[in-house]
């Protein structure tokens, strides 16, 4: 039987049948950016294209995975030349790369291909969906190989913006970020831009509710937000979780909050109360980093701000709350 050819940067292997290839996805061994050409044919494919492999593909597969530019600063003709003398030595994925990006070093590396927040799409098409959830009706879709703007991500789904300027969510096996195209250092500095959820953590968290506040059903929570990235992280969406005695959950809710968090830094939250009097003010939660800012111009703002964060719940009764980071955007700029 004939078998199942896999590139993986400058590295392929074969699988001898589709059980084989089958197994090395579950494994973790076959990632979503891979390449694979089936048996009998000429045209390479991404693993995400395979029928065969849905469901098994798991995320952040292939880690030998290492689609680097020959040097930074190639145009578009040197690096398809490049990639036709790579073909002989196996390197078939940086041909079908470069007939795919404009240029190979990227904004990230100061060309003007894909940029800093693009990514590919690898789906034909990729349904681009209203909510980031299972089962989420698609307002439209992405074609295969162009190009879409990263807006945030939450859990498996990045929240997109199309060449037509339609946004919406699309999940994250089905395109391929910038920095994949560039080297493994600088994929490793960047990857908190494609990732930032994984940098940014709820540390210190508490939540209590006084007899004015349980009458009002609205619980304090009081938290520290850490940046552990070399990026400054902001439009942070939180989820407040409470359970009743049997750890069944009641209710949850979206807290939005204003501001942001600078590189390798922490900031609790607060509350800022509108003007008294303002009736139609809203409360506004943010970080206390950015509120120090606005209060360094205008002090008085002091006398509205509380520490921690009132959020009002439907359920009673309940006797356990937790706050998690649910979606967050890190500022792209380019690393010296």
């Amino acid at each position: 039987m004939a078998a199942w050819l896999v590139t993986q940067g400058d590295r392929q292997f074969s699988a001898q049948d589709l059980a084989e290839l089958k197994k090395l996805a579950s494994e973790g061994k076959i990632g979503s950016g891979d390449m694979i050409q089936p048996p009998g044919a000429s045209d390479w494919l991404y693993a995400t294209e395979l029928p065969e492999l849905k469901g098994l593909l798991q995320k952040g597969g292939g880690d030998d995975l290492d689609i680097s530019p020959p040097r930074k600063g190639l145009p578009v003709g040197a690096l398809a030349a490049v990639a036709l003398a790579l073909i002989a030595g196996g390197a078939y994925v940086m041909y079908d790369y470069a007939n795919k990006i404009q240029a190979a070093d990227l904004d990230i590396l100061g060309g003007d291909g894909l940029g800093l927040t693009e990514m590919l799409v690898t789906a034909d098409p990729a349904p681009v969906l209203a909510n980031p959830e299972a089962g989420a009706s698609a307002t439209g879709s992405a074609a295969k190989n162009s190009k879409v703007q990263l807006i945030a991500k939450r859990g498996d789904y990045y929240q997109i913006k199309t060449e037509t300027g339609a946004q919406g969510w699309v999940k994250t096996d089905q395109v391929v970020p910038a920095y994949f195209f560039a080297d493994k250092d600088t994929r490793a500095d960047y990857d908190p831009i494609y990732n930032p959820d994984h940098y940014v953590f709820v540390k210190n968290s508490s939540w209590m509710q006084m007899p004015d506040q349980r009458s009002k059903n609205t619980t304090l929570f009081s938290f520290l937000l850490q940046n552990k990235s070399k990026f400054e992280m902001t439009d942070f969406i939180l989820l407040a979780t409470i359970r009743d005695k049997n750890d069944k959950i009641l209710e949850t809710k979206e807290i939005p909050i204003e501001g942001s968090i600078s590189r390798y830094s922490g900031s609790m939250v607060g509350t800022l109360a509108p003007e008294r009097g303002d009736k139609e003010g809203k409360v506004r939660l943010m970080t206390n980093e950015s509120f120090d800012k606005l209060a360094t111009a205008d002090p008085e703002l002091q006398l509205r701000w509380s520490d921690g964060i009132e959020v009002f719940m439907d359920s009673e009764g309940f006797v356990e709350a937790n706050i998690d980071l649910l979606q967050v955007r890190a500022v792209p700029k380019k690393i010296d």
